[in-house]
Formats: C-alpha cells, sequence, structure tokens
C-alpha cells in the first residue's frame, strides 16, 4: 500500500518573521458600532503618509493571538500543513500585514462582537455580526489613511463572515476574497441530514469560547448545542440564511477539493450563486493555509484588489475566470483554466452498479440483483470501474441508490469515491488543512428519512435536499434516494481504479464526527427496474 506519510516533506513547516520596519502598527484602535458598543481592531498602515486601500478581516479567534498553527504542532500528531512563511503580527487565517502593507494598503484585523478585547455578548454569526462588519467598512472607508477602496480577505470564519455583509453591499466595500467559506449553517451542522458533533463544538468549545471577552456576560446562542434541537430547516435557520444572489461586488472565491466536509461544497456553490459581474474561483487540492499564504496565491490576490482597489490596469479582467487544479496522487497536479463552473465541456456519464459483479458499468443492465452490508461500519458494498482511457473526472457526482434496512425506520449511508492505481494500491490525497494526507478522493452523506428534493434547486448531477421533514421507511421498504457526493478533480490513467464505496459509517474523515441511527443491515438493489448508477462528470 501507499506510504500514509511520506519523509520528504516537514509534517509542520510554519516561519514567522519579524514584521517590515515600515510597518506601522496602531494595536487596539476602537471603532464604535451603531449601538454604542465598540470593537477592537489593529491597523497596520504604510509610514509613508497617503491615502492607501484597506483590507479588512474580522475573527473571533482574538486579533492579537499571533501563530495560533502552533496550536496545531502541539496537539494534533503529523498535522501536514504545508510551508508558511508569514509576518509575526498575523492572526490565524487573515491576511499578512507583513506583506499587503509593504505593497501599499491598510491591514485591519477586528476583534468581533464579544470576542478578544471588543464589546458585546452577542456571538458569531448574527445579524448583529453583519451590521458590526458594515459600520466597520464604512469607518475605514472615512479614515484619513484610506482612499475609500475597502476589501475583505480571510480563511474560513474569515470568509464566512463575509456573506452576508456583502449582500447589503457596504458603498465603501469594493471587493471580497472569501477564501473556503462556508454559508450554508443547517448543511454545515447536519450533513445530508445526520448531525455532525465533531468539528462544531471542537471549534466552539476550544477556540471561540476561550476567547470570548466574559465581562460583557456570555453568549446569546450557543449553535452546536442549539443546532441538536432543530434537525430540519425550521425558524431557527431563518437568520443564518445569507441572500448571496445579492452579492455584487468583484469577488475572488477560493474552493479547494481538499477541505470535504467543511468549506468545499458552498464555496463551489456560492461561486454559481453570487451576481457579480466580476468574479474568479481559484482552486486547489492542497493544505488550504499553505496555498492562502503562497506565492501564487498572494498574487493573485494582489492583482485582483490593484485592480479593483488602485485602479491599476493590470489585465486582471482577461484572467480566466476559473482555476482548476486537477490531481493526479497527493502531489501532483496540472492545471486547468477555464471561464466557467461547472466546466462548459463536461460530460455527464451514469455508471451503473452491479451487485452480482461488484463493478461499475457504463450501460444499463436488465439483471436485478441486490448486495447487503453490515450498518455498523464493519462492511462496506465496494464497486469498481478500471479505466480504458486516460480520464479527467472534474466536478459534481450524483449517486442514485435504490436501498432498504432490515430493521428500524431509517437509515444513515456514507459514501466514499476512492483511486487505485494499476497495481490496485489506493492512491491518497490532502483533506482540510492537511489533518488527513491519506483523504480519499471524494464523499458524499444522507440519512435515508431526508431524501426528499428540492426541484427548483436540484440539478441532474447535483441534488439538492429540502430538508424541511422527515419520510420515516418500514423495515424491507425500497426506496430511491439522490447523493451528493462533493466536487473533485481526479486524472485516472488507463488501468488505475475508481472505486465507490458504500456503508454505514464515516470513511477515513478525521475532522467530522456523525451520529448514526443505523441498525441490523443494510440492502443496495441494482438492474433492472434499479437503476442505482453514479453519474460522472467527465472532461
Amino acid at each position: 500500500m501507499t506510504s500514509p506519510h511520506f519523509a520528504s516533506e516537514p509534517y509542520f513547516d510554519v516561519h514567522l518573521h519579524p514584521a517590515p520596519a515600515d510597518v506601522v502598527k496602531e494595536f487596539d484602535t476602537w471603532v464604535t458600532m451603531r449601538d454604542g458598543i465598540k470593537l477592537c481592531a489593529n491597523v497596520f498602515r504604510p509610514q509613508k503618509p497617503g491615502k492607501y486601500p484597506v483590507i479588512m478581516s474580522t475573527t473571533p479567534y482574538g486579533k492579537n493571538n499571533f501563530n495560533e498553527y502552533e496550536y496545531f504542532e502541539k496537539n494534533i500528531p503529523r498535522v501536514h500543513v504545508g510551508h508558511i512563511e508569514i509576518s509575526d503580527i498575523v492572526g490565524i487565517e487573515s491576511p499578512d500585514p507583513g506583506f499587503w502593507v509593504p505593497n501599499g494598503y491598510v491591514v485591519m484585523h477586528v476583534d468581533t462582537r464579544g470576542q478578544g478585547k471588543s464589546e458585546g455578548k452577542t456571538g458569531p454569526f448574527s445579524r448583529k455580526d453583519e451590521e458590526d462588519y458594515y459600520d466597520l467598512i464604512e469607518w475605514a472607508g472615512t479614515q484619513q489613511w484610506s482612499n475609500g477602496n475597502v476589501a475583505l480577505n480571510g480563511v474560513s470564519y474569515l470568509a464566512m463572515s463575509q456573506w452576508g455583509v456583502a449582500s447589503r453591499n457596504p458603498p465603501h466595500l469594493k471587493a471580497i476574497v472569501p477564501w473556503e467559506g462556508v454559508y450554508d449553517h443547517y448543511r454545515w451542522a447536519y450533513f445530508g441530514g445526520i448531525l455532525e458533533t465533531g468539528f462544531r463544538p471542537w471549534i466552539w468549545h476550544q477556540w471561540i469560547v476561550p476567547r470570548h471577552n466574559k465581562t460583557y456576560g456570555y453568549y446569546e446562542d450557543n449553535w452546536p448545542e442549539n443546532a441538536t434541537m432543530h434537525p430540519v430547516i425550521d425558524e431557527y435557520w431563518q437568520p443564518y440564511a445569507y441572500e448571496l444572489e445579492k452579492i455584487t461586488v468583484p469577488t475572488l472565491i477560493c474552493a479547494s477539493f481538499s477541505d470535504q466536509g467543511l468549506h468545499s461544497r458552498d464555496s463551489f456553490h456560492a461561486y454559481t450563486r453570487i451576481s457579480s459581474r466580476y468574479k474568479w474561483l481559484f482552486n486547489h487540492r492542497r493544505q488550504k493555509w499553505s496555498v492562502y499564504y503562497s506565492e501564487e496565491a498572494v498574487a493573485f490576490q494582489k492583482r485582483f484588489l490593484d485592480h479593483f482597489l488602485k485602479g491599476i490596469d493590470n489585465g486582471m479582467l482577461d484572467v480566466p475566470r476559473v482555476r482548476l487544479e486537477i490531481n493526479q496522487s497527493r502531489t501532483e497536479y496540472k492545471v486547468l483554466h477555464a471561464n466557467d463552473w461547472p466546466l462548459q465541456q463536461t460530460r455527464y456519464i451514469p455508471l451503473f452498479l452491479d451487485a452480482r459483479t461488484r463493478s461499475l458499468k457504463p450501460f444499463a443492465f436488465p439483471q436485478e440483483s441486490s448486495i447487503s452490508y453490515a450498518s455498523d461500519g464493519s462492511e462496506a458494498a465496494v464497486f469498481d470501474l478500471k479505466f480504458e482511457h486516460d480520464t479527467d473526472v472534474v466536478g459534481d457526482t450524483k449517486l442514485r441508490l435504490w436501498v432498504s434496512t432490515e430493521e428500524g425506520d431509517d437509515m444513515d449511508l456514507f459514501v466514499g469515491l476512492k483511486k487505485l492505481d494499476a497495481n490496485g494500491d489506493e492512491v491518497f490525497f490532502y483533506g482540510s488543512p492537511g489533518f488527513n494526507p491519506n483523504d480519499i478522493v471524494a464523499r458524499g452523506w444522507l440519512r435515508v428519512s431526508h431524501r426528499e428534493l428540492d426541484p427548483e434547486k436540484s440539478r441532474p448531477w447535483m441534488p439538492c435536499l429540502k430538508h424541511e421533514r422527515t419520510l420515516k421507511i418500514k423495515p424491507g421498504e425500497i426506496v430511491p434516494v439522490d447523493i451528493e457526493v462533493l466536487p473533485h478533480g481526479t486524472t485516472f490513467k488507463k488501468g488505475e481504479t475508481l472505486r465507490l464505496v458504500v456503508q454505514g459509517a464515516s470513511i477515513d474523515h478525521l475532522l467530522i464526527k456523525l451520529e448514526t441511527l443505523n441498525k441490523g443491515r443494510h440492502r443496495i438493489y441494482t438492474g433492472g427496474r434499479f437503476d442505482s448508477h453514479l453519474l460522472v462528470p467527465i472532461v
């Protein structure tokens, strides 16, 4: 088998350097919000007098907590975060003043309401957060050192917080750079209707709550726990629904293939939903932090912001709108440039599951059969297709299954796509920020009682679940389900194999934990009346 780690790359390779001497550091600047609450900001600006564009981020992690990446080195063994070069005044996942200020920008890092040194107690992801961000943007756009043009930039939470305020279109907001950010909070809490109990509580209790300014009391909303009481989309989730179609500012989105289970899905979907005339999609399948601070990614961000915040005619409008990395393996990839997503040249090919031969076939067949597996994760249903030609599989994949359970009134399905080389050994890929260097190609999830589709939002290649009610089943009842498999870009050489895995527990994910309700055995039906198939995007 392929080695899960490789000795040529350090597990943790983060280097902090002193910020340039000509960076003016104004720590703990207070900005008053419309309701009188004061938020605390760090302002970094050029020493030379003048008016400069502003790059801003807001964080719940404490703007003065520098080099938070050490946490992962100390607490997560052998985490592959990759190579990162940043200055010593950078909060986690925020733009580096050590780069941007010498290039003619003001950088603002702000503690969100109730976090770090900021006043208040509302907590992250509230509508008050959006109002605060709006007020911060307008404040920054009218300072004596500002040219009136403000951009937002940041990773994860620092990207997620951009969607809501950008939909309000503050006058001084001229561009946003949401670098891998969820926008659909229900589907972040419930994966195909299955409650997530790992990452969200961890980020809340280990990262957000310890950085809360308890002078102002405790949170009004404890969202990891409150989510457990709202398993379908109801009034609780309405304040978290962003109106992405109202976003019109120039936008540079990073959507990775590696951050599955966190930001991948929504980053791609946001690109198709926003109304911005000028929008770009930067894609990769590497560790997100090392890519965000890499020379290539920062140069791309700079070219984008130079054009829209400084008015520099640098050819940005001629840059292809989509940059994709198509991976052969964990470290081997090629770059594809296009002007649309999904790619216009994509052909969606159905591969039909055959329970008799445990294979995927490029044609439908009349013989009906079935395969069962223990639903506790100890067994799986596996179906293979060996490629006869070099093939790029790029985009969203849909899995249609006909299924039943022997016990209970519901079932949880976990889907994985894997790649095997010509020798039958699994080929691994990076997952998330590098926590899992042994990741699979792509994955999907479904609680069968949540199988009802939204016909308006669904596409032939991308089912969208309503999540408005539960449709229970009876033991032995056979029902069809459509499962969204997250987007990926993978090269399969001649003789290599695409493997579909269906089982009753999570497949090789180190961050995400899902509460299952499975009992007994599950059964998958194929052939004839049962058009179980994998709809594959071929480029």
